[in-house]
């Protein structure tokens, strides 16, 4: 049977293609942290032997053995969810980017981490939600802050330990400014310690 040029071409580059590269069956990890934890491990397995691996943050240390990465992150000052990556070569030559994608919980949950009013617009109030779940190491708000004076704000404590909101008005909207309401908790953990919603007015 003859070949047409197509199928001789096709059957040259076939013989002469470089062989599949290996990888990692999970090149990006879903990582859960727990309240108050200040490490977590995490193991990547590659499809050859790694030859080289490199951390891209200093919060985090990394090792391998074999087909097998292993990622010590220090998680004690993380009080957002947040990416972290790692670069691991195999012994085919192939360098891979992995991904941690580690998940905070939130001690505190809020309606909004900013409030924005326009320049010359009304000095309508804003609401802010504040909800203490379950479980959380947090189990009352102790105060709110205000640095600056362009704006008013009350709060009202609509179930103690769970569920607390605030209302927020501009003095004025004549001209730019931001403030900071800081709202303040029992922790004694600085994550959960402090949170701050900004206050600005914008053209």
């Amino acid at each position: 049977m003859s070949l047409n040029r197509t199928q001789v071409l096709l059957l040259f580059l076939a013989t002469f293609a470089s062989p599949v590269q290996a990888g990692f069956a999970q090149p990006v990890q879903l990582v859960q942290l727990a309240y108050g934890q200040k490490q977590a491990r995490v193991i990547f397995q590659a499809d050859s032997p790694i030859t080289h691996s490199r951390s891209l943050c200093d919060c985090t240390k990394v090792k391998h053995g074999g087909n097998t990465l292993t990622a010590v992150v220090d998680v004690s000052d993380f009080a957002q969810s947040t990416q972290k990556q790692l670069e691991a070569t195999t012994a085919d030559g192939k360098t891979t980017r992995l991904t941690m994608d580690i998940r905070v919980p939130q001690a505190v949950q809020l309606s909004a981490r900013s409030m924005i009013w326009k320049v010359g617009g009304a000095c309508s109030p804003k609401k802010l939600q504040v909800i203490i779940p379950k479980g959380s190491p947090v189990h009352a708000l102790t105060s709110a802050d205000l640095s600056g004076d362009a704006f008013d704000y009350t709060t009202n404590t609509t179930n103690p330990g769970e569920l607390y909101s605030l209302t927020v008005s501009p003095r004025s909207t004549q001209k730019s400014v931001l403030n900071r309401l800081i709202i303040r908790t029992d922790s004694a953990d600085a994550r959960y310690a402090g949170y701050i919603i900004y206050l600005s007015i914008q053209p």
